[in-house]
């Protein structure tokens, strides 16, 4: 065995060790700043049974990736100290097996299965993830054993979703998700049987078992027992689905409707049983426990059952005290949750909101289309400037057709500000390349647009939306400068960056940029992109950006959003607009 004990020693053991070493890992601690890849068969072993090695990668460039055939993993700790919308672990190696592996505490996924055949994951342990726990796609003699809580904490994610997977084996127990806890889909133009199987425990989600074919291809070959409470929508959601054998135990009868049947192929040849401890006596389904007009017929059996089973355990913690601690103490502080009533100033959902992430700006979302305490911010402000304070939702303003006389132009292609947004007269969205001249269409329709230098006529848009991308802008100055040409007189600008509560006093630059090349000032930090990439953080921003962008002639106000049961600052949304009188920029 090959023992290191830095992440420098590390990464040369994955380089030089011969097939089939293994390495040991004795230090409590690796920070990891670069990709680790196996590329050859190789074992990699925590030696702390009771402490596993904890590795800290620095943010989204950084992560394990396991390529090599037969490449093993066990008792091993990952989490993230910067921002990423990529998983931690990626494994794309044919008979690769993973063991006593824990994944918390990071804005992307935990892990990923790409296109591997006869891999075994066992005792994974998967908490508070930005986006999925697993994700497996186009695997097949997939065995996955684990335990996941917290999961879709930064967009609308299930627990566990494969795709266009083959003869899986899937043993969970999932606990607070938000989005279903497990989807299974089929997207390939066939419908060969998946021949899968899926044990689940679930609690606190939208579905507990999602199954989503095609109507040319229906997913088929499933098999599941489900335990599941606690549910918004429906425990099993089934798309266009033939051939399946599923038991559903549930703590009784009420609430949202246990199955959910959609498609235009339906559910055929179906055995679905819906059981709880305390009911009537079996027999047919009560009503309002199956909804939905997809049902075909072909022999479908759905029936109730009164039989006694173990109802879903609370679900506790499945990280260890101890390692959540050292986690607290390497990457920061985790953060007090709480929750709020309240209405969604985009779609209009009613519910609670709950603090789920440090960075109450990026959490807070809705329950609906999981707009963040940032977004809801814009939507509030673009009521109000553009509503007249007549519209508590953008939802609202745009089907009274109050939209449809403006020109808006909201960069980037992400967003749950678009749907709405889009409905305005002119809408325009754009992609950036700075290999590609703004105004260059690409072959799907997008444009290419550089804010520094956009390709739009003078005085063409009523309003413009930038959601955190100034402080990825090289030279932001430049570019508040076009926003400010491309405005019409009386024109806004509602935009967001991150911002410090409280503020720095002045705004600073990270990056040189007065040559053609970046040279750092401060070490570099990379923020995830909407297309779960990473961007340059090249402007911290403060307290003088008011002053600075009111000598370009676009004077510009704070609007601050609150939170908590001592309402305190958690965010801002910054609105400029373009004056006649125009003032050289500084």
């Amino acid at each position: 065995m090959l023992t290191v004990s830095s992440a420098e020693d590390l990464a040369e053991a994955l380089h030089t060790a011969p097939e089939g070493a293994v390495i040991g890992l004795d230090a409590p601690l690796y920070r990891i700043a670069e990709r680790l890849d196996l590329t050859r068969r190789v074992s990699l072993r925590g030696l702390d049974p009771d402490a596993p090695p904890l590795l800290i990668f620095a943010d989204g460039r950084c992560d394990l990736a396991v390529t090599a055939a037969g490449c093993k993993l066990e008792n091993l700790a990952f989490t993230a100290s910067g921002h990423r919308g990529t998983p931690l672990l990626r494994i794309a190696g044919d008979g690769c097996g993973l063991s006593a592996l824990t994944l918390l505490r990071a804005q992307g996924a935990g892990i990923s299965f790409e296109r591997c055949h006869d891999v075994a994951a066992k005792g994974l342990v998967l908490q508070e993830l930005g986006q999925e726990a697993a994700v497996a796609v186009g695997c097949r003699d997939l065995s996955l054993s684990l335990r996941a809580r917290d999961i879709g904490q930064r967009v609308a994610a299930s627990a566990i979703r494969l795709t266009d997977c083959r003869d899986f084996d899937v043993d969970a127990e999932v606990a607070g998700v938000s989005g279903s806890a497990v989807t299974i889909e089929e997207t390939e133009g066939h419908s060969a049987p998946m021949a899968g199987r899926v044990d689940l425990r679930a609690k606190g989600m939208q579905r507990a078992l999602s199954v989503l074919g095609r109507r040319d291809a229906p997913a088929s070959g499933l098999s599941g027992q489900i335990r599941a409470r606690d549910w918004s929508e429906a425990a099993l959601f089934l798309s266009n689905v033939e051939s399946v054998s599923i038991h559903l135990g549930m703590p009784d009868g009420a609430g949202p409707p246990a199955l959910k049947i959609n498609g235009a192929f339906g559910l055929r040849d179906a055995t679905v049983v819906l059981a709880w401890p305390e009911a009537e006596p079996s027999g047919p389904v009560p009503g309002g426990m199956v909804v939905g007009g997809g049902e075909a017929p072909g022999g479908n059996a759905i029936r109730s059952e009164n039989r006694a089973f173990d109802h879903v355990a609370a679900s506790p913690s499945p990280v260890s005290e101890a390692l959540l601690g050292r986690v607290q103490d390497e990457v920061g502080p985790g953060f007090v949750f709480y929750e709020q009533s309240g209405c969604c100033s985009l779609c209009g959902w009613q519910g609670f909101f709950q603090r789920t992430h440090p960075s109450e700006r990026e959490t807070l979302a809705c329950g609906n289309c999981r707009a963040t305490l940032r977004y809801r911010g814009q939507a509030e402000v673009i009521c109000r400037e553009i509503g007249a304070g007549r519209f508590e939702t953008l939802a609202d303003l745009a089907a009274s057709g109050g939209l449809s006389g403006l020109a808006i132009y909201e960069p980037g292609i992400t967003g749950p500000l678009r749907p709405f947004l889009r409905q305005a007269g002119r809408y325009e969205q754009s992609i950036y390349d700075p290999e590609q001249p703004s105004g260059t269409r690409r072959a799907d329709g997008l444009v290419y647009q550089d804010l520094m230098a956009t390709a739009f006529p003078d005085a063409s848009f009523d309003l413009v939306v930038t959601s955190d991308i100034f402080e990825h802008v090289r030279k932001p100055f430049p570019a508040f400068a076009e926003i400010r040409r491309i405005l019409k007189p009386g024109g806004l600008h509602v935009w967001t960056v991150p911002i410090g509560m409280p503020p720095a006093g002045e705004t600073q630059a990270r990056v040189d940029t007065s040559g053609p090349e970046d040279r750092m000032i401060l070490p570099p930090v990379y923020h995830g992109s909407g297309t779960d990439g990473l961007s340059l953080v090249y402007t911290d921003f403060g307290r003088d950006i008011g002053r600075l962008l009111a000598a370009m002639g676009l004077p510009t106000r704070a609007v601050r959003h609150v939170a908590g049961k001592d309402a305190h600052i958690a965010g801002v949304t910054f609105v400029s607009v373009r004056e006649d009188a125009n003032t050289a920029p500084t």
